[in-house]
């Protein structure tokens, strides 16, 4: 039997984005399928690597807002 459940449906089980009844079956489901299962797990380590990920600016992006501020302070 294929699996009816898509990666976007695996995400929303992770994030706790469903209703009770659809975590429910997509529990099932992943107790009786290995793909899924296998699926699922590979999403749980994509997630928690984005979730410890951290983003600063590009240093001349930051010196760009800089003086665009800093020029329109002069003219106000």
């Amino acid at each position: 039997m294929p699996n009816k459940y898509t990666q976007d449906d695996l995400i929303l089980f992770i994030y706790d984005e469903l209703t009770e009844k659809e975590k429910f079956n997509i529990q099932k489901a992943l107790e009786t399928s290995p793909e899924l299962n296998k699926e699922y797990h590979s999403l749980l380590q994509v997630v928690g690597s984005l979730d410890s990920l951290s983003y600063e600016p590009n240093p001349s992006s930051v010196e760009i807002i800089l003086e665009h501020s800093h020029h329109e302070e002069h003219f106000h």
